[in-house]
């Protein structure tokens, strides 16, 4: 018989073995990064889990109150902490009264309803219903966690949990129609035991799965930080080129703008670095409030950013970066009681004009930026293929003197 080839003990035994090295990992993780508040909900939950297991497997020498009524609230305990781990690890509310709904319901049944403790397959039909609930709850959270995060293990954890969960539930049919006899201490019958392995497996791939996504996070994480400008939060350099590109190689239509801001080197002079910092900040945030969907927005370097309009030709461009040049001028900076006045140049480079190839159009949009420089600045720019060519004639007969003529005019 199949309860016979399974030891119900010996499986606790290694779940108990499984569930401490995990609880070790998770501490460790946790203590080395404590912005990682999942893995201090989850190293909770494998420790009151092990105790769990190893009471489960005293049950045919130990005491019922022990073994029975207080590690089945462990049981639901761990759980409800796991489900509080996903909660937080999807920065979502952990509801306290959510983690101790199921340990307080089993602990109440149990010393208060004799059914219950005098019953095994009542406990299992009252136990399955409170871990199924939970389980079935952290599936659904960690699908919804994709909308904001697509971590690559979250779809198949939630199926997981998922399935898990309703694969537990079906004990409660199973002690109902088959009910198990009571032997050392526990239920012993063929599909008690049978589920007892599936409850193994889970805790295995369950502690896999956490361990997992908190290294896929820290990776994504990790790339973010590589893709993003440290001061102004918004892409820098090198995403944008790569994205770009990308737009570049699948459309035939878009506009690429060129931002400098206007006499930035005397606002550093007469405000300081900080004040300066401020003005990158508060530009960049005013121009990422206005982007339309699709656009890319980045910081160049310094004081210029570029923005790339993948669904604008070069008259809606225009009109688009009028608008963002006047919502520039508008804005009120305040540094140590003065007042700071900002505005920018703008030069536009449309992929009809110029082709799909970035350093062209970067090129077209930068030759305009200083025509809207040596124009008077605070103006909006757009390049034609004449005033391109003219410009790097001219670049190229004198590249120091150009140089020299850009910075001052910037």
């Amino acid at each position: 018989m199949i309860e016979d080839l399974i030891s119900i003990s010996t499986l606790m035994i290694c779940t108990f073995l499984s569930t401490i090295v995990v609880g070790i990992f998770m501490l460790q993780v946790w203590l080395t990064d404590r912005r990682h508040a999942a893995a201090g909900y989850w190293c909770l939950s494998m420790w009151v889990g092990s105790v769990c297991t190893l009471l489960f497997a005293l049950r045919a020498i130990g005491y019922p109150m022990l073994t029975v009524g207080f590690a089945n609230m462990l049981a639901t305990l761990g759980y409800a902490l796991m489900w509080a781990g996903f909660r937080v690890f999807d920065r979502r509310r952990a509801y306290p009264l959510v983690v101790l709904a199921g340990p307080v319901l089993w602990s109440a049944a149990y010393l208060f309803v004799p059914q219950i403790s005098a019953d095994v397959n009542n406990r299992i039909i009252l136990s399955s219903a409170i871990i199924s609930a939970y389980s079935v709850w952290m599936g659904v959270d960690i699908w919804r966690g994709r909308r904001g995060e697509r971590l690559p293990t979250r779809t198949l954890s939630a199926i997981f949990f998922l399935s898990h969960g309703i694969i537990y539930s079906l004990r409660i049919p199973m002690a109902i129609v088959s009910p198990a006899p009571l032997g050392n201490g526990t239920a012993h019958s063929a599909w008690f035991a049978l589920f007892s392995l599936e409850l193994f497996a889970h805790t295995i791939l369950a502690a896999v799965a956490m361990l997992v996504l908190i290294k896929e996070r820290g990776e994504a994480l990790y790339r973010q930080a590589s893709r993003t400008d440290a001061l102004t939060g918004i892409a820098n350099r090198g995403s944008f080129f790569e994205d770009t590109r990308v737009h570049l190689a699948a459309r035939s239509e878009g506009t690429l703008m060129i931002f400098d801001l206007d006499r930035f080197k005397a606002i550093n002079d007469t405000h300081g670095h900080v004040a300066g910092d401020t003005v990158l900040k508060r530009f960049s945030a005013r121009i990422s409030a206005s982007l339309e969907e699709g656009m890319l927005f980045c910081r160049f370097g310094g004081e210029e950013f570029a923005l790339f309009a993948p669904r604008h030709d070069i008259a809606r461009a225009e009109h688009f970066a009028e608008r963002l040049r006047q919502d520039v001028a508008a804005l009120s900076i305040l540094s140590e009681g003065r007042e700071i006045g900002v505005s920018v140049s703008i030069g536009l480079a449309d992929v009809a004009t110029f082709g799909a190839d970035f350093d062209r159009l970067h090129s077209a949009a930068d030759g305009a930026l200083y025509a809207a420089k040596e124009a008077g600045r605070n103006l909006v720019m757009r390049a034609t293929p004449a005033a391109t060519l003219s410009g790097f004639a001219e670049r190229m007969r004198s590249p120091s003197a150009s140089s020299t003529g850009i910075a001052a005019a910037r």
